[in-house]
């Protein structure tokens, strides 16, 4: 039994305290994330992805939504942008992007972590952009869907082959 298939069968606090835990983590690389400068505005590879892909199997989707709101809350007020445009667009993409990697997740023969990656990016730079549109009232985004499309495919494809390089390492099935 490795370290990911015994928190399956934590409850209770136990099971709380396995979702604030991998929030921080997560938390933590979206922090050192957002020391960096961005090659395009709001825009980031999403390396804090790694840890939500790393547990997607063992939380369920309530639990993954928490992890994503404590994440997302808690990086937010560190860098003073609660309640602000970025702050939304980054949890409608996160909230987004956790629907589809759970969904897919669990059709494991069809897809792999490095698919599910793919599509958690992708999702999530859609729903930024479309919600982008109304946070700074944009006439038309459609001049922003092949760059996101582009963007997505790389930055996706990033996250995935890492989680699937740490995933093997630790003897996770991925």
């Amino acid at each position: 039994m490795n370290f990911f298939d015994s928190i399956k069968s934590h409850t209770g606090k136990r099971r709380i305290y396995d979702i604030i835990f991998f929030a921080f983590l997560s938390s933590f690389i979206a922090a050192v994330e957002n020391m960096f400068p961005r090659p395009v505005p709001y825009f980031r590879i999403g390396f804090s992805f790694i840890i939500v892909l790393m547990v997607i199997d063992v939380f369920k989707f309530r639990e993954l939504i928490l992890l994503i709101l404590i994440k997302n809350i808690s990086v937010a007020i560190v860098f003073a942008y609660i309640f602000t445009p970025p702050f939304y667009l980054g949890l409608c993409g996160g909230i987004t992007s956790i629907i589809i990697m759970k969904l897919m997740s669990y059709l494991k023969n069809t897809f792999s972590i490095f698919g599910i990656s793919l599509a958690g990016s992708l999702i999530s730079n859609l729903s930024q952009a479309f919600l982008s549109k109304y946070l700074f009232s944009l006439p038309d985004i459609s001049f922003l869907i092949v760059p996101v499309f582009v963007l997505s495919l790389i930055t996706g494809s990033i996250v995935g082959i890492i989680t699937m390089i740490l995933s093997s390492e630790n003897n996770i099935q991925a």
